[in-house]
């Protein structure tokens, strides 16, 4: 005999016995006694045999399990027949032949003698009614009464922070943009205590879903999760019905908690409320993990659906699904739908993937015939249809249809019914109406179902086109549902038994993949959950709590570290400052003095790029601008007089390369915040354009000199002329006395001066001279180069310079450059340079 199993048929009971088919009881027991006897284990029989006999004799002598043997050969229900009979109150299962007897009932035993009163009417009424609402408890009283309940509250044992999965709106201003939220995981800390109603649930698993991916979240650092399974960590001490290690199914009341405000699953630790868990019995545990356990809520929602709306399918009729290849409850919905004979018809839209969208009048073939045909999907996006079709086949699928036109096309070539039933698990703008077309007329008691969460907009459907239709539109939901009467927790149970028993026989499916927080990236979980091309239902996995605290304790040492690592780098930092703050000042201390760098080693006179005037002068003009080329062609025209005209070309001195580099249209110049530079605030660069400036105004003297000695004049015969830089140059060299003797005038358009600051504090250094200088500026109106906060900065430095006489000007509508207008004002100026 072979060993007994599921889905094999049992050995011969009557044949061990030594009966035939149509046995008496009393000669089922005769036989029974001899057989006995014969095969007992004491007088030499087989063990097993004698346990067979036994067996034999229970099934016989029980009504119900020889009537059952009698008609398949088994004396157990298959985990299939006990979910059909069990569905719906059993309307699926086959009809037994004395059924229609039974639906015989005799009037009189309808019939209630004499009149009923109607306080008995009352008695039954209230005996219908859901008892745990009509029952005020004490816990009820102190949920509501108003007194502080602090006394009553229980301390925490987990001491460090835990890990929670937050998530955010889509831009940083709160708004939701229609995809899915911003996810991060970090460690936060817990509340220290529970107050006398609640419980510490131990978080195991919880599944990634649309309520999560889709959260219309107002602020950022929300705690995501709506459900989940877990294990009671601790108790309120007001908590008499639950313990410590029971495993619990989070599943709060819709009315309490939103996708705007979710309970937050998506924690190692979570305090809530009791009313807010359901205990899982331990048939359940048994054979479940607490990652498919987590998904109870989806596949309850499956079952739920089909029994409450689909109540007058009858087995071969189609159901209209949208969403069997999203997560879980497609799945689940597919599965179940096989296993009551139903014929789903899917519709698949993947991401990339063009659709024919319906469009028209209900139950006109021009809605669908007319519809655009889509261009053909890229090849990656066609695979990925075929390989998720072939799969919702396998699983139960009758059909699987790209959209609602296709479906429509197919049901006119094959003349087949339209479904009655609709059940929209997608959820976005217009899969309502896509939907809608493709089921029957209201008429025939067709409707459409919405059970998804979906992206969170607002279902469009057109009035007229849902007033053609007729049928009923309705919505689900699962948590509402299990709350709305004490019994529907039951009766959830009970539907995961029936599953458990599926799982067992290998007629139910839980496909997941696990992603654990803390460990494996947050961000990819999410992706792959709101990826519509993959079935498989993501699952929140977390750390132990001794894990938490091993990963509390290492990131508290390696914060310490971390610490102890910035404040070397803070003190390394300070002392590296101190120094070069130590050099800066040194270096600049020396600058524009005997013992500078400058001064020790010149680096030879500037360029001449145009000399003229006078042969035997009796002064001398000296230029120094930025444009040697268009300088040196208006000197040229210009009337010098008994002068002598000398040309210098500091741009191209070795010295001059980085000072001619300065962009005098950057914003840090034109904001007039690079003049304003303090010293603190100085980096190499800049001492390093003062060092040029220096060499400049040094070689600028060297050049001069000669020419001074050659002509047999002094220095107070010398008046400098400049524009921009080489003004700025120039005025360096005559204020710190670069220039060894004062200069008889100097004439300077828009002089760009680099740090002022540096200038004034140079020059209060110094003794006072013997002699004063006149000093001529003139300023562009439009000159963007030289704001107006520099121009100020300016003239209270020269105001401090000792024996100088400024005289400020203004050139109408003049820019940053040396023009013919410049020129001018230049030939009026150079009259007053040498007056007495």
């Amino acid at each position: 005999m072979a060993a007994t199993g599921w889905g094999c048929l049992e050995p011969d009971y009557y044949a061990l016995i030594g009966v035939e088919r149509n046995a008496t009881l009393h000669e089922i027991r005769s036989k029974f006694r001899q057989q006995v006897l014969a095969q007992h284990p004491d007088k030499g029989g087989d063990p097993k045999k004698f346990q067979l006999l036994n067996k034999a004799y229970n099934v016989l002598t029980d009504p119900e399990k020889r009537k059952r043997f009698d008609a398949t050969g088994r004396t157990e229900k298959s985990a299939e027949e006990e979910f059909v009979e069990g569905f719906g109150g059993g309307r699926l299962g086959q009809r037994p032949k004395d059924a229609d007897d039974r639906a015989v009932v005799n009037l009189q035993d309808r019939i209630i003698t004499g009149p009923q009163a109607h306080e008995d009417g009352f008695q039954e009424w209230l005996r219908q009614r859901d008892q745990s609402e009509m029952v005020l408890t004490d816990k009820d009283f102190m949920k509501t009464a108003l007194f502080n309940a602090a006394e009553l509250s229980t301390q925490i044992k987990h001491s460090g922070p835990i890990q929670h999965v937050l998530g955010s709106p889509t831009n940083s201003y709160g708004q939701a943009l229609g995809g899915t939220v911003q996810v991060q995981v970090k460690p936060r800390p817990m509340k220290r205590a529970i107050d006398h109603d609640e419980i510490l649930v131990r978080m195991l698993a919880v599944p990634v879903e649309d309520s999560m991916l889709y959260a219309e979240l107002d602020k950022a650092g929300v705690c995501l999760g709506m459900t989940g399974v877990g294990r009671i960590e601790q108790l309120g001490a007001r908590v008499e019905e639950l313990r410590p290690e029971d495993m619990v199914l989070l599943l709060p009341k819709p009315t309490k908690y939103s996708s705007q405000r979710p309970i937050g699953t998506a924690r190692t630790l979570l305090a809530c409320s009791e009313e807010d868990v359901i205990k899982l019995p331990d048939s359940i545990l048994e054979e479940l993990t607490p990652e498919q356990i987590c998904l109870a809520p989806a596949i309850v929602c499956g079952y739920i659906l089909l029994e409450s709306y689909g109540s007058r399918l009858k087995p071969g009729e189609s159901v209209l699904l949208n969403a069997a290849h999203l997560s879980a409850g497609g799945s689940a919905l597919l599965q179940l739908c096989k296993l009551l004979k139903l014929k789903p018809l899917c519709l698949l839209s993947l991401p990339g993937m063009p659709v024919a969208v319906v469009k028209g009048e209900y139950g006109s073939k021009a809605a669908w015939q007319d519809a655009e045909v889509p261009p053909a999907a890229p090849a990656a996006v066609r695979a990925k249809y075929e390989r998720i079709s072939e799969m919702l086949i396998t699983l139960g699928a009758e059909e699987v249809f790209p959209d609602a036109a296709a479906l429509l096309r197919w049901r006119d070539r094959n003349q087949r019914m339209l479904p009655k039933l609709a059940l929209d698990g997608v959820s976005s703008r217009d899969s309502c109406e896509q939907l809608l077309h493709c089921l029957q007329p209201g008429d025939k008691d067709s409707q459409l179902v919405v059970y998804g969460f979906g992206t969170a907009q607002p279902l469009s459907i057109s009035p007229p086109l849902l007033s053609a239709w007729g049928g009923s539109l309705a919505g689900f939901n699962i948590a509402r549902w299990v709350h709305s009467l004490s019994a529907n927790t039951k009766k959830m149970m009970s539907v995961m038994e029936n599953v458990t028993k599926l799982v067992r026989a290998n007629k139910f499916t839980l496909d997941t993949v696990l992603y654990k927080v803390g460990q494996d990236p947050i961000a990819e979980a999410f992706s792959r959950a709101a990826d519509a091309a993959d079935s498989a239902q993501v699952v929140l996995t977390f750390p132990t709590l001794q894990e938490e605290l091993s990963a509390s304790s290492e990131q508290l040492t390696r914060q310490k570290e971390l610490q102890e690592q910035a404040k070397e780098k803070e003190l390394k930092r300070k002392a590296e400052e101190e120094e070069r703050e130590k050099l800066k000042n040194e270096w600049l201390s020396v600058l524009f003095g005997e013992k500078s760098i400058a001064a020790m080693s010149p680096e030879g006179p500037l360029p001449i790029g145009f000399e003229g005037g006078r042969r035997n002068p009796s002064s001398l003009l000296v230029w120094l601008g930025d444009s040697p080329k268009s300088d040196n062609a208006a000197l040229k025209t210009l009337p010098a007089g008994s002068s002598g005209v000398l040309s210098l070309s500091w741009s191209e001195h070795s010295a001059g390369e980085a000072l001619l580099a300065v962009d005098l249209n950057a914003p840090q110049v034109t904001d007039g915040s690079w003049y304003l530079r303090k010293q603190s605030a100085f980096e190499n660069v800049d001492l390093d354009l003062l060092h040029d400036v220096e060499i400049l105004g040094r070689s600028m003297v060297e050049t001069i000199e000669p020419k001074l000695g050659e002509y047999g004049l002094d220095w107070k015969d010398v008046v400098i002329l400049g524009f921009g830089k080489g003004a700025g140059i120039a005025l360096y060299a005559a204020l710190l006395r670069l220039i060894p003797k004062p200069v008889a005038a100097m004439v300077f358009f828009s002089p760009v001066v680099l740090f002022p600051a540096v200038l004034e504090e140079k020059m209060q250094a110094l003794k006072r001279g013997s002699s004063a200088m006149k000093l001529f500026t003139i300023w562009g109106s439009r000159d963007r180069a030289t704001p107006n906060a520099y121009r100020q900065l300016l003239a209270q430095t020269l105001r401090k310079a000792p024996d100088l006489y400024t005289t400020p000007d203004t050139l109408p509508d003049g820019g940053h450059e040396f023009d013919q207008k410049s020129l001018d004002l230049l030939e009026s100026v150079l009259p007053l340079c040498f007056s007495r």
